[in-house]
């Protein structure tokens, strides 16, 4: 009783904290999944990817991936695919179908067919000096190339599926910490700064990341994933003030959404989100252990 009262207390003062307008978007939501195909309970799952009829879920502590269709009636576990010895935090898909991970202990990408038969890991070919890397995140682009967040050599790697190096982009200098990134269907390439509370963007062809947005950290604790909707508006998984934060594509605060707690619509550590191409919205409930989904709608 005494935890309950306190996770209640620290969920009324962070709406208070984070109190803000109404967003342009209405976000309605659809169901909640909790299980995979075998009724295993999702144990801290980080990671999600989304398609037009599917998403699946990185569930990490279960060291496995989860797929589920999307239909009228809802969400179905269809299949599972174990990890053993992994931990995957962050997921991917293509148009194909294969699902792409980032395994959490070994820092690498693993690469899976659709039918979830591991296809190996990706192993970068030609990377300009230095050679090492290590990946905080990474997304799939409309071409299928992996652009990479390098934390370690301060830039985010474009490479073919294959590993092959085609270019590089540095990240902007005097920033706090890269948590993730993100690429519209025009080829913008986001980068979200988890502390400094800023958004940069670079055009397709830049040779440089621009400040986007900045004073973002009076709306929004920790945001540690980003996704683009239809519209080209940006949505900010906020992990440590357990809410949804989404800015205009101009870099301005449109509102926030959520909070914590455990019901519907209510978070606890939320991870990485995404968002297809019908505006279904998938969010990592990480310590709830459990995965929403959500509608996004014009008011």
């Amino acid at each position: 009783m005494r935890y309950l009262f306190k996770y209640t207390i620290v969920a009324f003062l962070l709406g208070i904290m984070f109190a803000a307008p109404a967003a342009a978007a209405k976000i309605r939501h659809q169901g909640t999944v909790f299980v995979d195909n075998v009724d295993l309970a999702l144990n801290h799952p980080e990671g999600v990817a989304c398609s037009d009829n599917s998403f699946v879920v990185a569930d990490t502590g279960n060291s496995q991936v989860v797929r589920y269709s999307i239909s009228v009636q809802g969400f179905t576990p269809e299949a599972t695919f174990p990890l053993p010895g992994t931990s995957p935090i962050i997921a991917q898909t293509n148009a194909a179908g294969d699902i792409f991970v980032l395994d959490g202990k070994s820092r690498t990408i693993i690469r899976m067919d659709r039918d979830g038969q591991v296809a190996g890991k990706l192993e970068p070919k030609g990377l300009p000096d230095p050679k090492s890397f290590v990946p905080r995140s990474f997304k799939l682009d409309k071409d299928g190339n992996i652009n990479l967040l390098d934390i370690f050599s301060q830039r985010v790697l474009v490479l073919k599926v294959d590993g092959t190096y085609l270019r590089h982009l540095p990240l902007p200098e005097g920033h706090g910490f890269f948590s993730d990134l993100a690429i519209s269907s025009q080829g913008i390439t986001y980068l979200l700064d988890s502390v400094a509370g800023a958004i940069y963007a670079a055009n397709p062809g830049a040779e440089a990341f621009e400040l986007l947005s900045s004073g973002l950290k009076e709306h929004m604790n920790f945001p540690t994933s980003i996704a683009i909707d239809s519209r080209g508006e940006l949505y900010l998984s906020d992990q440590y003030g357990s809410g949804l934060v989404l800015v205009g594509r101009d870099g301005s605060f449109q509102g926030r959404k959520f909070g914590m707690g455990w019901e519907d619509g209510q978070f606890y550590y939320p991870a990485q989100l995404c968002i297809n191409d019908s505006d279904t919205l998938v969010i990592a409930d990480r310590d709830n252990n459990r995965v929403q989904v959500f509608n996004i709608m014009d008011e």
